[in-house]
């Protein structure tokens, strides 16, 4: 990066009211990471609503529900088990960026 661009850089970024580019990278990876635990969440309560329980519960009585189909329901496993470590991990860089 030029010295020019990085002073036109370092002035945007003191013009939208932050003190240098370091704290506008963390907020803007803060915002990210926070739609990111908004995204994965809904997906979480999206398969919690449709099993009408939590995951624990749901993987304990795994082979006993009646429906959806079994090929589904690992489907949906899966998808879910992913959505709720994702949500871990973004909350704890979360708190990192904080």
């Amino acid at each position: 990066m030029s010295a020019l661009q990085e002073q036109t850089l370092n002035d945007t970024v003191r013009s939208l009211g932050y003190l240098d580019v370091t704290s506008f990278a963390r907020e803007q990876a803060l915002s990210l990471v926070k739609q990111r635990i908004a995204y994965y969440q809904s997906r979480c309560d999206f398969f919690q609503k449709k099993y009408g329980m939590q995951y624990k519960e749901f993987t304990e009585r795994f082979h006993a529900l009646p429906s959806p189909t079994l090929l589904e329901r690992e489907d949906d496993s899966m998808e879910w088990e992913t959505a709720l470590e994702a949500v871990a991990e973004y909350q704890y860089d979360a708190s990192l960026l904080v």
